[in-house]
């Protein structure tokens, strides 16, 4: 692609991302389009990718060679005002000016360069499994922000429900009471069961607000609309069936940084011991000094004498990060397995939860609360019956709609921590 096409091209994508950013935020957003989007715009994800960039530019750093040494002299300049080739008495004056030009190079030798190079290439698998771990990270924290959000949308619906089903119930008891089938008292705790419900249907519809913005931040956004429901991001469409523990700690990106961090720290303690041995400085000269000196050429070799420092101290700090990373490595992999097996236990039991709350518990609640409140309205149920009917069903759903998104949170822990898709396969493209 030319130069022009090319240019075009970018301009036709970043108009693209331009228009998409300011308009979407104000369009439902799928589970599956939120993820894309956190992975393109997320500050942590975009940190990480400047880390690894970071890594590969000091890896370019490592394996340059030194830069050579070029010097340039003259001496022996005259002083006292006398022209160059002159007769003054019996004594005659020529130019006689003594010019060196030399160049040095420093021989980096004892495995230094090796040494930078390993700990480099290290530097760089550590920022690259640290890139994926912030996205696998990031992927969970997704789903639960946006489930969160979902669950939260699901209270505030169930509240509004329950506010305008006693809502009802209030208009009833005005009319039994004006027909003088009900008592003032009654009627009155009906309408502060009512007044209750509508002001806890306000809190609801703050608590789903603020889980919106919480999710809208992770993009960098100030705001968004959920285009999946609660049921379908809940949807049980896999088990707790998963690759097994050692086979997922041995890919997990968090052990892989680990254990590059001690790979480069092994690299620096070797470099620090190579320093103990002195890198010597190859020369070569060329001098001229006329009129009666021949030019000459001369070599030379220097090198600084290890006496006074052997880098001892270096070495000493070099060890005990070395020691130091091996303990990181070996309390990583101890978090890990705890996360696999914690993610596993998580999983089962939200299944189990879910199941008996969603399946069971809520359409039994929604019957006996139907059941009740059509016998309360015939005059065939007392008020305490209508009123525990109402906030048992109340409590039943709010608890189910926890339930399913406490299900969600936890299959996307158990997939990120073995690292499948966290995303359920009804959602998946």
């Amino acid at each position: 692609m030319t130069t022009p096409f090319r240019a075009a091209a970018w301009l036709l994508i970043l108009g693209g991302a331009a228009r998409a950013q300011t308009s979407t935020p104000g369009v439902p957003l799928r589970l599956q389009e939120v993820l894309r989007l956190a992975r393109e715009h997320n500050p942590d994800l975009a940190a990480a990718r400047a880390d690894l960039e970071a890594a590969c530019a000091q890896r370019d750093a490592a394996v340059a060679l030194p830069n050579p040494v070029l010097s340039y002299s003259t001496s022996k300049i005259p002083t006292d005002g006398t022209p160059a080739d002159t007769v003054y008495g019996n004594d005659f004056y020529s130019r006689s000016y003594d010019t060196v030009v030399s160049a040095g190079q420093l021989v980096e030798i004892g495995g230094k360069r090796g040494s930078r190079r390993t700990s480099a290439d290290a530097g760089i698998a550590a920022a690259e499994a640290r890139l994926s771990d912030a996205g696998r990270l990031l992927d969970a924290s997704v789903v639960k922000a946006y489930v969160a959000a979902a669950v939260a949308e699901r209270s505030a619906a169930l509240s509004r429900d329950s506010a305008a089903s006693f809502e009802r119930s209030a208009t009833i008891a005005r009319e039994r009471e004006a027909a003088g089938d009900l008592s003032v008292s009654d009627r009155t705790q009906v309408e502060i069961a009512a007044g209750k419900l509508l002001a806890d249907a306000a809190q609801a519809d703050l608590a789903a607000a603020n889980a919106r913005r919480t999710l809208a931040a992770l993009l960098g956004w100030p705001a968004l609309e959920l285009g999946d429901d609660l049921d379908a991001l809940a949807a049980s469409d896999a088990g707790p069936a998963g690759p097994e523990d050692a086979a997922a700690l041995a890919k997990r990106p968090d052990l892989l940084a680990l254990e590059a961090a001690v790979r480069r720290a092994d690299a620096d303690l070797a470099l620090q011991k190579a320093f103990r041995v002195p890198d010597p400085t190859l020369s070569v000269q060329y001098e001229r000094e006329p009129p009666d000196q021949r030019n000459t050429f001369g070599f030379a070799v220097s090198l600084p004498l290890p006496v006074f420092n052997r880098n001892a101290g270096g070495i000493r700090a070099a060890a005990v990060a070395a020691e130091s990373a091996r303990r990181d490595l070996m309390r990583g992999r101890l978090r890990a397995e705890q996360d696999l097996a914690a993610t596993r236990e998580a999983l089962e039991s939200a299944l189990a939860r879910a199941g008996r709350l969603s399946a069971e518990l809520a359409p039994k609640a929604r019957s006996v609360r139907e059941t009740v409140r059509y016998a309360w309205e015939q005059g065939g149920a007392s008020l305490l019956e209508l009123l525990e009917a109402e906030r048992n069903a109340n409590d039943v759903l709010l608890a189910a709609a926890a339930a399913q998104g406490d299900l969600a949170a936890a299959r996307a822990d158990y997939r990120a921590a073995r690292l499948q898709p966290v995303l359920p396969e009804s959602q998946q493209p």
